[in-house]
């Protein structure tokens, strides 16, 4: 049997778990995911990024993998939940991931003139909003989620070039109040 990378393997040097995943052994420690596994990776994993940075240990990323595919909740939303992790260190996670740029809302607020852009229901839809025109005139838009956005949508709604960027939730969901259907 041989690895991705062509490596000769026998059955006692790597258990595998569902479609490959490996589990690293050790003597007495139990068993857990090879988090490692996923570091050559195009698009990192999520939790790998996360081990690496030092902000969730194995442990607590088996546990948060184990409870998220119980309940569907996805990776992040259950490290937050168990308070494992905070909403900076995720956003700036899946900006890593997605090879985008992390913008802290709070330190560096938005311009409400360009929040405005987007209607509430699209902004909920992708948890996006608009923070600022760029130099070039692009509009740069804070979403929750890289997977969740649609940029193209973004863009026909706008009328303009968008440029992603990640945010987090609660900053993202506080600038609503900017939009058109929450304005007074």
């Amino acid at each position: 049997m041989t690895d991705l990378e062509g490596v000769e393997m026998n059955s006692s040097d790597k258990q595998f778990v569902g479609g490959g995943l490996r589990i690293a052994s050790g003597s007495s420690a139990p068993l857990r995911l090879d988090h490692g596994y996923f570091e050559k990776e195009v698009r990192p994993m999520l939790g790998s990024i996360l081990v690496e940075k030092g902000w969730v240990t194995h442990e607590r990323l088996d546990a948060a993998l184990e409870q998220a595919r119980l309940t569907g909740m996805r990776l992040g939303e259950t490290l937050l939940a168990r308070g494992w992790l905070f909403e900076p260190e995720l956003a700036s996670a899946l900006a890593e991931q997605a090879s985008l740029r992390y913008v802290d809302l709070v330190r560096h607020p938005l311009d409400p003139k360009v929040a405005r852009l987007l209607p509430l229901e699209v902004a909920r839809r992708m948890f996006a909003v608009p923070v600022r025109f760029t130099d070039d005139g692009r509009i740069e838009v804070a979403v929750a989620d890289p997977a969740d956005a649609d940029q193209e949508g973004l863009e026909r709604v706008l009328g303009r070039s968008v440029e992603l960027v990640v945010g987090e939730r609660s900053a993202i969901q506080d600038a609503w109040r900017y939009t058109p259907s929450c304005a007074t």
